[in-house]
């Protein structure tokens, strides 16, 4: 390698000095270049050589290919000689004087290798005064590279350029740019709207009119509630425009409705990588096999939507079983019944990282049931029971659990009792969605439990009889995915149903579910392949649902290991809890009911 290198090189510096003194002497040129005033001899070869602009305009049976002489605008005549020294004599001629000239040029005569070598250059000398200026000159020029690294600069001293004088001369779309984006560094949210208003209040009279465009970008449900209050007393501008009270009230209502958090997928609601905090999926236990004797785990596994890495949570403290069922209610998870403890009542309190069995257990034990929370209480609802008296073991009853009270009351039946079944909550109403009988049929009904009033309709039909779904809320619907995969819409506002697209070849049950920012995703599971001999396989996919635009993404992402998921949870948690990196253990234990 070393005498193959030797002789390359060699090569390379002869035709180099050959090259050199032909552009010297001028011998054998065949093309005149005008820039300006002055007047280069050039070689029709070495220029096609090396920038498709040329090769393309003599080629094309231009009058420029006849005559020889091309007259090139826009460009000054010494960063064009810079740039034939770089051509001819492989001279390194960018410097801080003439790199962003030589780029601009170098991107019109599409000489590719150059454009590199300037936007190398550029890059190492951002710094917070011109970080701007080269972003857009990145985006002028369609500079990949250049644009990356200027806008990585922005985004890392967010705080320092909100401080210089230019920052209240940036346009609308540029303010806008930065403030959504996820990996903005800056102290908080409040830090990021005062910084907004700033940016108004340098020219209120013309800016305060687009406040209505910014809001909708500025993460204010994860501000103090103080905060929220103050802006519209401290700041005349938001306080006169009444649009965006909108959004401030949006913001209030986040905070005050914390049975209904995690049913946002605004991008106005998620933490930014940079924060002390992580928005996460968790995963709790789940079965590692897909029939009796079921092998189970105890693992609580969160995976970090930002991160895009997979930690161990505190464990369970016990295993409740097969067909326990979750809620989220103000950022902790709920876990209620199971296959082992049917009356279990146990709570995972996010800011501590630490699960606790609740005194209160459940009135009527059961598995196979749903959760749903509404204001301040919790509710379980239907579910099976396999101690009961055959033609009673799937239950009608609701029961509810007021946080702060010491026991479960039973409040309410359904008109049909169900189990296997999902559940969603609206305002003060829980949906039930389909579900299995006593009798082993499955039902199509959609019934309503008011928890005002402990009543009970069935409001409307799903498209299929069905039981073993799983359901969602995103942006005023609820999404239901039926085993053979149609993603079914139930509208909160018009009670309509309709199906909103199909996942091809899904046929998967006791998957999970979530949403996140207008997405479904859908993960593990246990997937039927049909034939004479149905086959059981454990899954380890994890896929996404546009509801947008009805497309499904298979993700690169994986859960650690193909298994049962007996319920997952989106919540946010601190990132000092997200130190310990999911392994793939043996299993901790073994269950069989």
């Amino acid at each position: 390698m070393e005498g193959a290198s030797s002789w390359l090189q060699q090569y390379y510096n002869a035709m180099s000095c050959g090259m050199e003194r032909l552009y010297t002497s001028g011998a054998h040129s065949d093309t005149t270049i005008m820039v300006g005033d002055r007047t280069f001899h050039c070689h029709r070869v070495i220029l096609c050589a090396i920038s498709p602009y040329f090769d393309a305009m003599f080629s094309s049976g231009m009058k420029e290919s006849v005559s020889g002489v091309v007259k090139i605008e826009g460009t000054d005549a010494a960063v064009f000689e810079a740039i034939l020294n770089y051509i001819y004599k492989g001279a390194d001629t960018v410097n801080e004087a003439n790199a962003e000239a030589i780029l601009k040029a170098a991107c019109l005569l599409q000489m590719e290798c150059l454009q590199k070598r300037c936007e190398e250059f550029i890059c190492k000398t951002l710094s917070i005064n011109n970080c701007f200026d080269r972003w857009r000159l990145a985006l002028w020029h369609c500079s990949t590279h250049l644009k990356q690294q200027s806008w990585r600069f922005i985004m890392v001293n967010f705080v320092k350029i909100t401080q210089q004088d230019y920052w209240p001369s940036l346009e609308k779309d540029e303010l806008i740019s930065v403030i959504k984006e996820d990996d903005l560094a800056c102290p908080s949210e409040e830090f990021v709207v005062e910084a907004v208003l700033r940016w108004v209040q340098h020219d209120q009279a013309s800016r305060g009119s687009l406040l209505a465009d910014i809001f909708p970008y500025l993460r204010l449900p994860i501000t103090k509630p103080q905060f929220l209050v103050d802006i519209v007393r401290k700041y005349p501008c938001v306080k006169e425009h009444t649009e965006v009270h909108m959004y401030i009230d949006h913001a209030k209502n986040y905070q005050l409705l914390p049975a209904h958090r995690h049913d946002s997928s605004s991008p106005v609601t998620s933490y930014r990588t940079t924060s002390p905090y992580e928005d996460i999926l968790v995963v709790i236990s789940g079965g590692e096999s897909p029939r009796p004797p079921y092998v189970r785990s105890k693992n609580v596994l969160a995976f970090g939507f930002n991160s895009r890495k997979w930690f161990r949570l505190a464990p369970l403290p016990y295993d409740p079983g097969i067909e326990f069922a979750t809620c989220v209610h103000n950022n902790d998870i709920f876990v209620t019944g199971g296959g082992l403890h049917k009356s279990c009542f146990l709570r995972f309190r996010a800011k501590k990282d630490k699960w606790s069995q609740c005194r209160a257990k459940l009135k009527n034990g059961r598995r196979r049931h749903a959760m749903a929370a509404c204001g301040n209480k919790i509710y379980a609802i239907g579910g099976y029971n396999s101690e009961l008296e055959p033609g009673s073991k799937v239950q009608s009853s609701i029961e509810e659990f007021e946080l702060g009270c010491s026991e479960w009351v039973e409040v309410g039946n359904l008109l049909t009792p169900v189990s296997s079944i999902s559940a969603s909550a609206t305002k003060d109403k829980i949906l039930v969605f389909g579900g299995e009988t006593n009798d082993r049929n499955d039902t199509a009904s959609v019934q309503c439990f008011d928890t005002q009033t402990h009543a009970t309709s069935i409001i409307t039909q799903l498209p299929l009889a069905c039981k073993l779904t799983r359901a969602t809320v995103c942006n005023n619907c609820t999404y239901i995915i039926l085993y053979n995969g149609k993603i079914v819409q139930f509208d909160h506002r018009t009670s309509l149903v309709k199906v909103m697209g199909h996942i091809q070849n899904f046929d998967c049950v006791h998957y999970g579910l979530v949403h996140r920012r207008g997405c479904l995703l859908l993960m593990g599971g246990q997937r039927i392949i049909p034939g004479p001999q149905p086959v059981r396989a454990l899954v380890d996919s994890m896929l996404l649902y546009d509801v947008r635009n009805q497309r499904v993404i298979m993700l690169n992402d994986r859960i650690p290991s193909p298994r049962l998921v007996d319920s997952c949870a989106k919540i946010t948690i601190e990132k000092k809890f997200l130190v310990t990196e999911y392994t793939d253990p043996l299993p901790s234990s073994t269950s069989t009911t």
